[in-house]
This record gives structure tokens, sequence and C-alpha cells, in this order.
């Protein structure tokens, strides 16, 4: 799975972790674990553009109750910049992370209307989760690093947005 990601673009540490992104992690509740996301591919079909990103790469919280999985969950949310609207947002998927193990969770796969103009920016939206499995105790907001535009099998190049 490692060698599906590109290389992270921007770098965030906060206290003894790190997120890997394209743009600003955020930690609003707690200090998150390790978490690395790659390029998202884009591809043209008829009057949608289908979005593909793989899971991000998370490990547990640094210190998590040593030898215990912590559940770590994530949704990919589409925002299109150019309208300034939210194009779509997926359902959460869950995992179980130690600080050495990353979370086994599926990958993404979003359709989304082909506007003009249009300029979308695929964010996946993780958190780490309480002993109960359910509240939040961290979270990270993770931009994709880079955008593959294909039109059906032609590759377009590598763009800033996915359009």
């Amino acid at each position: 799975m490692i060698g599906k990601l590109t290389t992270a673009l921007a770098l965030s540490a906060t206290s003894a972790a790190l997120v890997f992104g394209a743009g600003a992690a955020s930690a609003d509740t707690g200090v998150p674990g390790v978490a690395l996301t790659g390029q998202a591919t884009c591809t043209h079909k008829d009057d949608r553009i289908e979005i593909e990103i793989a899971a991000p790469i998370v490990y547990a919280q640094p210190g998590y109750r040593p030898g215990e999985h912590q559940q770590i969950r994530y949704r990919t949310v589409v925002y299109d910049t150019a309208q300034h609207t939210l194009a779509s947002a997926g359902e959460w998927e869950k995992g179980k992370a130690t600080d050495t193990k990353p979370a086994e969770m599926d990958d993404t796969k979003v359709k989304v209307l082909r506007n003009d103009p249009n300029a979308y920016q695929v964010v996946q939206q993780i958190e780490w989760l309480a002993p109960d499995g359910e509240n939040p105790v961290a979270s990270a907001d993770l931009a994709a690093t880079g955008y593959l535009i294909k039109d059906g099998r032609t590759e377009l190049g590598t763009f800033e947005y996915c359009q």
C-alpha cells in the first residue's frame, strides 16, 4: 500500500505525532497518531468524475494502551473550491491500529458531477477513537497530495485540483 502513495507535500508535527498530507493538518481534540495520505485519481466519465483515493495509512496515538488496538475511522470528503460547496461526503470506514501497525481500511471511490468551472479538493477526515469505539479523542484533516486526471484511460497529467 505504501508503494501507491506519493511523497507528501507538507508535513505538520504536533508533539510526538506526525501527520502527512498536502494541506495543513489540524488536531482539534488531542494528539493524533501518524497518518499518511496520497494522490487521488479523477477519471472523466460522461457527466461525472469518478474520484478514487487509497485509504490513509493511520497508526494509533502515541502511548495508546500498549499492546492494545485503537479504533480509527476515516471518511473522504470532496469540496468544490470553485463553487464553494460540499460536493460529497463518504461513509466512515473503520479499522484498528497500534503505534507500530496501521489500521486496515477500505479505499474510497466517489462520483461527483462534472461542472464548469469546478475544482474539487479531496480531504480525508481521520478520527482516533476512545476505548468505547464511538467518541473521537483526536482528529486530523488530510488533503490529497495531488490529482491524476484521466479522460477514460488517457492520462491528462497531475494537477492541483480534481477538475
